[in-house]
């Protein structure tokens, strides 16, 4: 992947607009214009069908890491966030730096209540915040996964979570959110946690964390087309931003699957060791 910012303009409104070219992993050139906030106003290009449907599973990976390497490289190029959380493989590698210097106390203040809610399921002596969030009758399946909004000071260190935000589906392909608290509601969280319940002591659990933000930085590399550094080269879910490719498109890995055979990728040793033994199921 290579791009190349081509410049500024503002459209009849006044507000700027970046243009910059995309090269893919596939040689084929995009044309985007994006606005600084970073929604993509204009993508061509030449080598894929305009229509989504038309296209391989390939051919829209493709289509999709180009959009997300150009969001990214502005926002690397430029003064505008125009990277959503997901894409900012810095921030998420700050926001990993910042949980481990936590202490014990830190951390149960920050994270206690989203290890009540991954845990309780499992264990009754734990009362979870949300037992039971979905009203009866409005999901598809069983499925649910909790998200915790985490915010930094200007310094790096975590400075707010939000309460425990739950996902389910309430129909096919249907994906709800029913939100909890959140300290500032008006401005975009740094960093999310996106994980199903999971059976875990407490004292294993900011090994969890890290293992499972080493599988959102994976993903942010990924979901921009580029091969993460071996250090994050581990199996087990990321970030839903990537996982719904993962797991809808034949052409990209499951990379999500704690279990995946995927030739340069491994489970971590000590993870595996630790706090999701059985989940992994390797030994």
């Amino acid at each position: 992947m290579n791009a190349k910012i081509d410049g500024k303009r503002e459209n009849e409104k006044k507000k700027v607009r970046i243009g910059l070219r995309v090269e893919d992993n596939n040689a084929v050139v995009h044309g985007f214009e994006l606005d600084i906030e970073g929604t993509v106003h204009i993508h061509d290009q030449d080598g894929y069908p305009d229509h989504p449907n038309n296209r391989t599973d390939q051919e829209t990976e493709w289509f999709d890491q180009a959009r997300d390497y150009a969001k990214w490289y502005v926002a690397q190029e430029t003064e505008h966030d125009t990277a959503p959380w997901y894409l900012d493989t810095s921030q998420l590698k700050s926001i990993s730096d910042a949980i481990s210097r936590l202490s014990d106390g830190e951390l149960k203040q920050h994270f206690g209540h989203y290890y009540r809610q991954l845990a309780g399921e499992y264990d009754g002596d734990i009362t979870q915040p949300h037992p039971n969030p979905v009203p009866a009758g409005e999901a598809y399946n069983e499925y649910r996964e909790y998200k915790l909004d985490i915010y930094l000071t200007d310094d790096g260190d975590i400075d707010a979570t939000s309460g425990v935000h739950t996902m389910y589906y309430a129909g096919y392909n249907d994906p709800t959110i029913l939100k909890s608290t959140d300290p500032y509601p008006d401005r975009d969280p740094d960093g999310r946690l996106e994980h199903v319940v999971v059976d875990i002591e407490w004292d294993q659990f900011d090994t969890f964390l890290d293992y499972h933000l080493r599988c959102q930085i994976r993903d942010s590399y990924l979901s921009r087309g580029e091969e993460p550094p071996e250090e994050y080269r581990v199996v087990g879910p990321g970030t839903d931003h990537m996982m719904s490719r993962q797991m809808h498109l034949d052409a990209v890995p499951p990379y999500h699957e704690y279990g995946a055979d995927i030739d340069g990728y491994r489970a971590d040793d000590t993870f595996n060791a630790g706090p999701v033994a059985s989940l992994l199921n390797l030994i």
